[in-house]
């Protein structure tokens, strides 16, 4: 069904861009020096892009702190920045094909709401049709994106393209550069809402997407050597993982986690001591909770994707680590 939606989504955004991208288009907008109301848009359904926005709102609240500042995310994750402390309008790309209504609404409480400017945190290193139309069809007399690809066709005002080695948080970050006395960056940072039970656990997440993940016999014996010297709970998040997460504790004195509700998740990773994940959104949840992480990392990326809280360490190899490394890793962090 999934597969079957792409073609009917690639006629849906060029039909936007023929109908949206005159009204982005201008040489003379002047970029408000204080704007009231600002939209920051990220629609991806990827958790850890949410929290890598966690800088760029912060300073957009401490260089203009009486403006409204707002997000647009996909519904899938909007959980996230809703605990960092900001607004969602939820948007839910798939539904607003099968169902125009839901995406007529959609323009419809953007134009309302009448921003000054639009932001679109996308890919800071490529452009995409769809963050455009987004930022065309707010109405917003000024719309900023980085200077890549057709942005100069769509977008008021352009930052200049991040070094390639920047960390995404601050290529991200980088977008507001615009303003002057603009914070300097630093990490993303977030705080559970309820009060965290430290325990003497590791933690350890099976899942990530495609060819990130680390293989499932690696994974089991990891945890087997892990569980051996410290308490081990084992973190999934969709129903395949869960059926790994099962086999692991069925045999490894270790424990599986429920499904857990994003706050339950922060709040249950904040307790940890260390965490043990490939490349994934649980990932950046506890590097931005200060929480030290081994990550294993099966793409050349960490640079720009990988864990910066203090003491975490990132493991590489395009078939993924030995466990015994991993372990090894583990119980010098510790």
């Amino acid at each position: 069904m999934i597969r079957s939606l792409k073609p009917l989504e690639r006629w849906g955004r060029k039909t936007a861009a023929a109908v949206f991208s005159p009204v982005s288009r201008s040489d003379s907008r002047v970029l408000p020096p204080s704007p009231r109301r600002i939209l920051v848009s990220r629609t991806d359904s990827r958790l850890g892009n949410l929290v890598m926005l966690e800088p760029l709102l912060r300073s957009l609240e401490e260089r203009f702190p009486s403006a409204m500042v707002e997000v647009l995310a996909s519904h899938v994750f909007a959980e996230i920045v809703e605990l960092m402390g900001f607004n969602v309008i939820k948007a839910d790309k798939k539904g607003q094909l099968r169902n125009p209504f839901e995406f007529a609404e959609l323009v419809r409480r953007l134009r309302y709401d009448r921003y000054d400017v639009v932001i679109d945190a996308g890919h800071p290193h490529s452009f995409s049709l769809s963050g455009a139309v987004l930022a065309a069809i707010s109405g917003a007399c000024c719309t900023v994106s980085t200077d890549v690809g057709e942005s100069a066709k769509w977008y008021t005002h352009l930052v200049k393209e991040p070094p390639a080695d920047w960390h995404e948080s601050r290529a991200i970050h980088h977008l507001g550069s615009l303003w002057g006395n603009w914070p300097a960056w630093t990490p993303p940072s977030l705080k559970p809402r309820r009060g965290v039970t430290v325990r003497n656990a590791i933690g350890v997440h099976v899942g990530a997407s495609g060819g990130k993940k680390y293989p499932a016999a690696k994974m089991k014996k990891l945890v087997e050597v892990l569980s051996e010297r410290h308490f081990v709970e084992i973190y999934w998040g969709n129903e395949n993982e869960g059926r790994e997460a099962f086999e692991i504790v069925s045999e490894c004195n270790a424990a599986m986690m429920p499904n857990l509700t994003l706050e339950d998740l922060v709040e249950k990773i904040a307790g940890l001591k260390t965490f043990v994940t490939a490349d994934n959104g649980p990932m950046h949840v506890a590097a931005a909770l200060s929480i030290p992480v081994v990550a294993i990392f099966r793409v050349d990326d960490a640079h720009r994707f990988g864990p910066m809280s203090p003491g975490s360490r990132v493991l590489f190899d395009p078939a993924g680590p030995e466990p015994a490394k991993v372990a090894e890793a583990v119980f010098e962090l510790l």
